[in-house]
């Protein structure tokens, strides 16, 4: 309560009441003037106090102003953020942080100031505009959260599906893996019938008659068509060393023919 123009009129008033013993041809004792000098100087002190408060809430109210106003100014840059996707919570929490240090000087000051009706009012405008601060800033935390939440669940189904797609190529992998040694093993198989038919010719019996050695030459050179036969698939599915039989069996036929 500004009551400091007050001195003035009770500074009046004890002068003329001064004035008034003198008129009446009394004189005013030093104790009474001392007590009129004292009551002047308490009132002076009382408005000197009064006035330093008042300029002291009134800087208080200044700087809750201002740091309102750094508030707007970030959550006006969450909501852009929150609007491009790149929000984070965190941001939420430093303005709320921010929101809470002035709720509290916002406090002191009330206590500060219950009988001024002024700043009453000023305080109960910040608390206003503190309440609407709130709501956005939850909303826009609900925002970011409902966000967080879709890409969380996003990522949880690219997971399952690199999941899923990781087994299958690890069912595919063992697939090739054994259809390769099976591969292998076929080859394998048709080089041994190979070299079968290749020592059935080289063991052809020996006869004396004439007839007996043209069918036993000619079964020979069935035996070794048969392995030359067999080494080439072999040789198909990538039995390298079909390759050198191949050629020592052609060998071993061009001998028989001579």
């Amino acid at each position: 309560m500004r009551t400091y123009p007050i001195i003035p009129i009770l500074a009046a008033a004890l002068l003329l009441t001064g004035c008034e013993f003198l008129k009446s041809g009394e004189t005013v004792s030093k104790e009474d003037y001392d007590s009129v000098v004292e009551a002047y100087e308490d009132l002076r002190n009382s408005a000197e106090q009064t006035r330093s408060e008042y300029l002291e809430q009134t800087v208080a109210v200044d700087r809750i102003l201002q740091e309102l106003s750094q508030v707007s100014g970030s959550t006006a840059a969450l909501r852009t953020d929150v609007e491009q996707g790149t929000a984070r919570l965190t941001q939420v929490e430093m303005i709320e942080d921010n929101i809470d240090d002035i709720k509290a000087k916002l406090s002191q000051l009330e206590q500060l100031t219950q009988e001024n009706a002024q700043f009453k009012r000023v305080v109960s405008s910040l608390k206003a505009v503190i309440s609407e601060k709130e709501k956005e800033i939850e909303s826009l935390r609900a925002e970011i959260q409902d966000r967080d939440r879709t890409i969380s669940e996003q990522n949880e189904r690219i997971s399952a599906q690199h999941g899923t797609i990781q087994l299958q190529n690890e069912t595919i992998n063992a697939q090739q893996e054994n259809l390769r040694k099976s591969v292998q093993e076929q080859a394998r198989m048709l080089f041994q019938a190979g070299k079968d038919f290749e020592e059935l010719g080289d063991d052809s019996p020996t006869v004396s008659r004439r007839k007996d050695k043209a069918k036993v030459k000619s079964l020979t050179l069935e035996m070794y068509e048969k392995a030359i036969l067999y080494y080439s698939k072999a040789q198909e599915t990538g039995y390298d060393e079909a390759a050198t039989r191949i050629a020592a069996v052609k060998e071993k036929m061009s001998a028989l023919t001579q």
